[in-house]
């Protein structure tokens, strides 16, 4: 009896620390806690996994879909629903991937302002429409070319397609990567890549925006010697694959 009880509290602890471990990766304590049970059965419905987890059906429902669009998950059709867990080790190298991508984007600009000395050329914005709107003004801004990297581009198309449709009509060459499934501009180039996370954004050489996922916040600058370093990424993107 004293070793079921230990094991049951061990199997407590290691679920706690995996929760734990997977907030830290940006899901929610409801998102961690479906994806533990669902991996634990290996494939199971809405309500089996809300059963083994102890959390609410109706919230497992909104968890599961989540998970689904983050690539967590795959999902039968018909009702009820089944679900399957990507493999694990197949979301680590996902992950793994992305981190690279972001700490790379750092990195470049750490050695940038390491070698050029210029503090304050990067400026923060907060909020999705204070976003957008320098997005807009970014396009508007632009004479030549505007290269974006983003898995939001139907978002950005819904809210910009006027100000990228006049860009266009003036002459300027735009460039688009973007997931597979995402609306995109007639007569823009287009690329389509698996995994992007953020959204980066060069404009004629010598603006640059990055923003995190969900445009939530960005990084902005006007200085030409960083925006051109950022370039490396977008012709690495389309290079890829």
């Amino acid at each position: 009896m004293n070793t079921d009880k230990t094991m049951i509290e061990h199997l407590t602890e290691e679920y706690e620390l995996i929760t734990e471990g997977l907030k830290q990766f940006g899901l929610t304590e409801y998102q961690a806690k479906s994806y533990i049970a669902l991996v634990a059965h290996g494939v199971a419905d809405a309500e089996t996994i809300a059963s083994t987890a102890n959390l609410p059906r109706t919230s497992v429902y909104k968890s599961l879909d989540s998970l689904h669009e983050m690539g967590y998950i795959a999902v039968s059709k018909g009702w009820p629903r089944i679900y399957r867990p990507a493999e694990p080790l197949e979301v680590k190298g996902r992950l793994i991937r992305q981190l690279e991508e972001v700490f790379g984007r750092l990195n470049i600009i750490y050695q940038v302002l390491s070698e050029k000395g210029e503090p304050q050329v990067i400026y923060t914005i907060h909020g999705s429409e204070k976003v957008l709107g320098k997005i807009r003004e970014m396009v508007r801004k632009t004479q030549e070319e505007f290269v974006i990297s983003t898995p939001e581009f139907t978002h950005i198309l819904n809210q910009l397609e006027h100000d990228l449709q006049s860009a266009l009509m003036r002459g300027v060459e735009i460039t688009i990567i973007t997931a597979p499934g995402e609306k995109v501009l007639e007569h823009a180039s287009v690329e389509r890549r698996d995994g992007l996370i953020a959204t980066d954004i060069i404009s004629d050489k010598k603006r640059a925006l990055l923003a995190s996922p969900g445009l939530e916040a960005c990084g902005y600058t006007n200085n030409p010697s960083l925006a051109s370093h950022l370039i490396n990424f977008m012709v690495y993107l389309m290079r890829e694959g």
